[in-house]
């Protein structure tokens, strides 16, 4: 497909996702959770450049982190989709993180993994001004922002995948991922109408491209343990299910949580994240966050 016909469609799939977010999303805020606005993340006036924190109120010392990316197809949303799932993360007793990040097109899928890269680094600085421990540090991530999460921290110990992206390892430890609904494939179904855009012209003969093939990709076995969840009427289950196997393969630490069908309630795509105080999304995220303290610092007595 050819560019501008990309971007068309992806144009009509934002505002597919912008009417079923509308519609559907639960918007109710969780008490006894400041939030912090609007802070530049990169100081170039972006408006996708900027973030949010959210912590419980009258938080007396740094708690554990999570950096929670949002999803959208990498073309669709920004911070302020993820702000009520934030809220709960952080009434779990976490500070939370949720950047937005700049939107394909006209931002390549290298550009938002450099973006994220900032992110890390921002952390890193100013972690003590918002009530983080950065000893204890998480990253989760929605459906494409479970793609930013995964390939981010294998980026982060990867020196030839540092040079292929044009960056330098972050001052942080993840200490464990939390992938919600993964988006680990762009090479099949109806977002790979979008790979052009995703990658670039002539993305198929670039070196990025060949690396994001997980199953071919060198170091997996270095990701850090990873909390999964997917669901019977997910639309990426049968990715998400595929990236389990290639987990296993490696030997990395992971628990996926795969939620058959249920009677009288159904749950879609980032489920978790679209309606945070339904009973299997308050499972789903104490599951994943209990999995996050379990490689806390401060639990495995390090």
């Amino acid at each position: 497909m050819k560019y501008n016909s990309a971007a068309r469609l992806a144009k009509i799939f934002a505002k597919l996702m912008e009417m079923g977010n509308a519609r559907w999303q639960d918007k109710s805020p969780t008490p006894g959770v400041t939030r912090i606005a609007d802070l530049a993340y990169l100081a170039d006036g972006n408006p996708y450049h900027l973030l949010d924190v959210y912590y419980p109120e009258g938080t007396p010392e740094p708690l554990p982190v999570i950096l929670d990316i949002h999803g959208g197809g990498l073309f669709y949303g920004d911070k302020d989709l993820n702000q009520y799932y934030g809220m709960y993360l952080a009434s779990l007793g976490f500070t939370v993180l949720v950047p937005s990040y700049p939107l394909t097109p006209p931002a390549l899928f290298e550009e938002q993994v450099r973006d994220v890269f900032a992110v890390y680094r921002w952390a890193a600085e100013h972690g003590p001004e918002y009530y983080m421990d950065m000893e204890n540090f998480f990253v989760t991530g929605d459906s494409a922002g479970a793609q930013l999460a995964a390939y981010t921290a294998l980026i982060q110990e990867n020196p030839d995948l540092q040079t292929l992206y044009k960056v330098e390892p972050a001052p942080v430890r993840i200490r464990a991922l939390g992938l919600v609904s993964g988006m680990f494939e762009t090479n099949k179904g109806p977002l790979s109408n979008l790979e052009i855009l995703y990658f670039g012209e002539n993305y198929q003969q670039t070196e990025l491209y060949k690396h994001m093939d997980y199953a071919v990709l060198p170091g997996l076995e270095t990701l850090p343990p990873c909390y999964l969840v997917t669901s019977a009427e997910d639309t990426v289950h049968v990715a998400v299910l595929a990236f389990v196997e290639l987990l296993k393969k490696h030997g990395v630490e992971h628990v996926l949580h795969d939620w058959p069908k249920q009677k009288g309630v159904k749950l879609p795509h980032v489920f978790s994240v679209l309606y945070p105080r339904q009973e299997e999304s308050v499972i789903t995220s104490r599951e994943m966050t209990e999995f996050f303290r379990k490689y806390s610092i401060t639990m495995a007595g390090r």
